[in-house]
Order: structure tokens, then C-alpha cells, then sequence
């Protein structure tokens, strides 16, 4: 089955490294399954930007599922996959557009529902972007109003991965955050938890002292500099790095050991599944 698959720069997947031209087959004693275990691809090309951005830091080949296919939804995955050659830009573009599909007015691009979007698969009227729900959002994924920026849920959000209102960062839970990764309302700064915080890697509200940090919406009984000493690598790096989705392969084991890790919260704020 002739397919495409995007990657990250350096033609890197889930940190697994992949080559135009070569076969890739699962070792034996390895079982396919979906979204484990396996070389996974979509069969349309559009259906590639549900699961990665459509910027330039996001390579596009089209491949050959040479073994075993199991599929859900939009997603396949084979045991035995070609990667045979890279599609530009343009090439997909114009693959993309030999197929329309608009519902509505003045739309330009396919899939839209509603007018005057400009993009694919948006659900609304005025939309410029990809796959938005709701009205005159700009970017990518967002559902809500007004949006600017990727994967916001809400309103008025600027930046990526927002949940609520009016933050303007990334990674932010809550209201009217301004920068990255803050649990919490009307936060300042970086790594916050709780309200009205001022500052880098405060848990709580209007503190003076180090607090002991939360870690996953549960208490640590850990200070956050005692626990960044405890580290043997850079914690900011690889906030970045969960940022850009661009794990090193020992970050994986790293993020695990974080206190009272949870897989499922990790995954809902930053779209990683480790």
C-alpha cells in the first residue's frame, strides 16, 4: 500500500532515525500495534497534518507499506515499511488540491466547512489556517474563537497549546497566563503553579520563600532548586526540547523519572505520548 509519512528535521520519527530510500522491518519477536509497535504512515496525504503541523520543520515522504497493515481511523501501521522518495512542499500542495471537497462560500483549499476559509479541514467562517473549530482563528488545530497559534482550546489564545483563555505562552493551563507552562490564573513568568505568580518556578501565590514544588497536579515535598540539583542533565533544555518536540532518546527515561510522573497528563499538555 503506496502511503506518506512526515517526520521531523533530520528524517527522525518517535527518535527513530529513518533514511530516504531504505526498507525498515520490525526485529523478529516484535508484535505490531497501533500506536506501539510499528511504522506508522497515513494513506492520504492531507491526513498527514492531523497528526504533525504543516510548517517547514516538518518533512513529508510518500511510502510503501511492504508487510502487515493495521488501521484506525486515519492511521496505519506496518511491520515492514519503504521509505521511497521526499515530497516538496509544492508537490503536496498540488497532490492536496487535485481534490477539493469545500462545503460552503469563497473557501480556498479543501475540505472547509463554512466561509471564506482559507486552508484545510476548517469547520467555521473566516478561518486562515488548518483544521480550526470556530470562527477567524489563525494557525493550526485550534478550537474556540479568535485564536492565534497552534492547538489552543479556548479563546483569544496566543501561542501554542493553550488551555482557557487569553494566555498568551506555551503548554498554559488557565486564564490570562503570560508565559510557558503555568498551572493557574493571571500567571507571570515560567513554570508557575497556582495564581497571580510573579516570576520563574513559583508554586503557589504571593510567596517569599521556596516553596515545595507541585509535580503532575500532586504534591512533590521537594523544593524546585533542590530538585534541580538532583538532575545530571538541563531541565530548561529540555522543557525546550518538549516544546519543539524534538526529544533526545534518553529524554524519555528522564521525563519518567520526574515526580509523580503521569503519562496521561504529560501526553493531554504537551501531545507526547511517552
Amino acid at each position: 500500500m503506496k502511503g506518506y509519512k512526515a517526520f521531523n528535521k533530520g528524517w527522525k520519527c518517535k527518535d527513530f532515525q529513518y533514511e530516504l530510500g531504505k526498507i525498515y522491518e520490525l526485529p523478529e519477536g516484535q508484535k505490531l500495534e497501533m500506536c506501539k509497535c510499528g511504522f506508522h504512515f497515513c494513506k492520504n496525504p492531507i491526513d498527514v497534518f492531523g497528526y504533525y503541523p504543516m510548517n517547514d520543520d516538518v518533512l513529508i515522504a510518500e511510502v510503501e507499506a511492504l508487510g502487515r497493515i493495521e488501521k484506525e481511523g486515519t492511521k496505519y501501521v506496518t511491520d515492514k515499511i519503504w521509505i521511497v522518495k521526499e515530497f516538496t512542499r509544492d508537490q503536496l500542495t498540488k497532490l492536496i488540491l487535485s481534490g477539493n471537497h469545500n462545503s460552503g462560500l469563497y473557501n480556498t483549499g479543501i475540505c472547509n466547512s463554512g466561509d471564506y476559509n482559507t486552508g484545510i479541514c476548517n469547520s467555521g467562517d473566516y478561518n486562515s489556517g488548518n483544521y480550526n473549530t470556530g470562527y477567524c482563528n489563525s494557525g493550526y488545530y485550534n478550537s474556540g474563537n479568535y485564536n492565534s497559534g497552534n492547538y489552543n482550546s479556548g479563546n483569544h489564545n496566543r501561542m501554542n497549546y493553550n488551555t482557557g483563555d487569553y494566555n498568551s505562552g506555551s503548554f498554559n493551563s488557565g486564564n490570562h497566563n503570560s508565559g510557558s507552562c503555568n498551572t493557574g490564573d493571571y500567571n507571570s513568568g515560567d513554570y508557575n503553579a497556582g495564581d497571580y505568580n510573579s516570576g520563574n518556578c513559583n508554586s503557589g501565590i504571593f510567596n517569599t520563600n521556596e516553596p515545595y514544588m507541585r509535580a503532575f497536579n500532586k504534591p512533590t515535598g521537594i523544593k524546585f532548586s533542590d530538585f534541580l540539583a538532583s538532575l545530571d542533565y538541563d531541565f530548561y533544555r529540555l522543557c525546550d526540547r518538549i516544546l519543539k518536540k524534538s526529544l533526545e532518546p534518553q529524554d524519555s527515561e528522564r521525563i519518567k523519572a520526574l515526580p509523580n510522573y503521569d503519562a496521561n497528563i504529560f501526553e493531554e499538555i504537551t501531545g507526547i505520548k511517552i
